[in-house]
């Protein structure tokens, strides 16, 4: 699709899928290193999740392994980042001066279980730092994932439901009337893609993860766009927001660390302008 068509599919229903953003014959070889990475930091990941678990928070849904700010590791990926396709469609909700918030690596293995309706930082009412609803008409954070394998409803491609960011509010609390954000949804559908593409959705659409019935893993980076104007420091670790938000409440949150001084002198320079915000001393 032209940018125009992916934006005005955002805007009506909530998502668009941007195809052949990374070459056929480059996707494989991301995929393999963006596998081999999170495999060698699978412990520590599971770690993370059952201490947060211990605390009484709502996580991600088990059998999906994460590695963040996985850019950290590799920067086999970062060329696509700046993409000018991508660009133009952050640049026509944001405006110049887009920043990336998340940069992290998912990997659904098979037998996954089915996760729960939410919508994504900071819409998600189970963070720490979050928009109250009712939420006002404006995007905050254009959220994208990328395919490293075909996305199908067989191995999990991400359950959506179209049009809900329209709504002003999301269930990821549980406690929406008359709305089990567990079940399944009569007009949810699979994102699917080659792989290669680029699922763009608004951060309000409600969204899950779902199971993969396949036998093989479902690969994704999932990468968030940001404005300007928007305050990103209650999810980096580290900063003031953060620690009180998030680390005197024993509250959960999305968190980021910092992006090394290493990996970001070696992106180039239209890559380095969507960092500059968040580079470690």
């Amino acid at each position: 699709m032209e940018t125009s068509q992916v934006v005005r599919q955002i805007r009506m229903s909530g998502y668009a899928v941007f195809e052949n953003i990374i070459p056929a014959n480059e996707v494989s070889a991301i995929r393999k290193e963006v596998v081999r990475l999170q495999a060698e930091h699978d412990a520590e990941s599971r770690a993370r999740q059952e201490a947060t678990r211990a605390k009484g928070h709502r996580i991600g849904a088990k059998g999906v392994g994460v590695l963040k700010q996985v850019i950290n590791y590799t920067q086999c990926f970062a060329p696509y980042l700046a993409d000018r396709r991508i660009m133009d469609v952050a640049e026509t909700f944001f405006g110049p001066y887009v920043r990336i918030s998340c940069t992290d690596a998912v990997v659904n293995c098979p037998g996954n279980e089915r996760g729960y309706w939410h919508a994504d930082w900071p819409y998600n009412q189970t963070n720490a730092s979050n928009v109250k609803a009712p939420y006002p008409d404006c995007m905050f954070h254009l959220s994208s994932i990328w395919m490293l394998t075909d996305f199908s409803a067989e191995n999990g491609a991400t359950f959506i439901i179209p049009g809900s960011h329209n709504t002003t509010d999301n269930p990821s609390k549980g406690d929406l009337q008359d709305f089990d954000h567990e079940a399944p949804y009569p007009t949810e559908a699979n994102a699917s893609g080659p792989a290669g593409s680029v699922l763009f959705y608004d951060s309000r659409l409600w969204h899950a993860v779902a199971p993969n019935l396949s036998n093989e893993p479902r690969v994704a980076l999932i990468v968030r766009y940001a404005p300007w104007w928007l305050n990103l420091n209650p999810t980096m670790i580290g900063r003031p927001e953060h620690t009180a938000m998030v680390l005197e409440t024993g509250g959960k949150n999305y968190e980021s660390t910092p992006i090394s001084r290493e990996a970001y002198t070696a992106l180039s320079p239209g890559v380095q302008a969507l960092y500059g915000h968040f580079v470690a001393d």
